[in-house]
């Protein structure tokens, strides 16, 4: 899973659901976060074509978490999204459950449904 858009791709996929999203619908948002009014180097074409080749080979391997729904559509895994979610909610240390006592605003937390 060496691909620079792994986790811009699952964020996306996870907010889709099982239906998935198109792949230009994903490379339109992935672009959409990484280039702002300073940082323009990044074109559109070459991210469509990173993001669709990475989802077609992950598709064919059976430990991925991405799964084709229909042609040149791409969703998260049922299986994948919950073992997502268990991890997201697992605490694991002390320091972390302080943490989570302090009402704070996370603009990346993803809310997830289980299907």
């Amino acid at each position: 899973m060496n691909n620079i858009y792994h986790r811009d791709i699952i964020e996306i996929l996870l907010e889709c659901g099982r239906d998935g999203l198109r792949i230009k619908n994903i490379a339109r948002r992935i672009y959409n976060k990484h280039v702002d009014l300073f940082v323009s180097d990044v074109e559109y074409g070459e991210i469509r074509d990173c993001v669709g080749r990475y989802l077609w080979e992950q598709s064919f391997r059976h430990e991925s978490p991405f799964t084709r729904t229909r042609y040149g559509t791409y969703a998260i895994k049922p299986d994948f999204a919950i073992q997502l979610d268990l991890f997201l909610d697992f605490g694991g240390c002390g320091e972390h459950h302080k943490e989570q006592a302090k009402p704070a605003s996370n603009p990346r937390h993803v809310q997830l449904e289980l299907f």
